[in-house]
């Protein structure tokens, strides 16, 4: 059984990263895989995640500091 972007679902996540990605090749005129954009996504996330924990941590440390 084939898999992939061509074989995906309408509605599946595969075919909205494939989608995604398409779009993005397009607009900037490179090659974007799937798994390339897959891989972009978690990072940033995670990175995302991490300075929202930081700045809950040390955004009442800093309101403790100034009161």
């Amino acid at each position: 059984m084939k898999s992939g972007p061509a074989t995906a679902r309408p509605g599946s996540e595969l075919a909205m990263m494939a989608a995604l990605a398409k779009a993005i090749s397009r607009a900037t005129r490179t090659n974007v895989d799937v798994e390339t954009l897959k891989v972009l996504i978690i990072f940033s996330g995670a990175g995302l995640l991490l300075s929202l924990v930081a700045a809950m941590i040390y955004g009442q440390a800093l309101n403790a500091a100034l009161f």
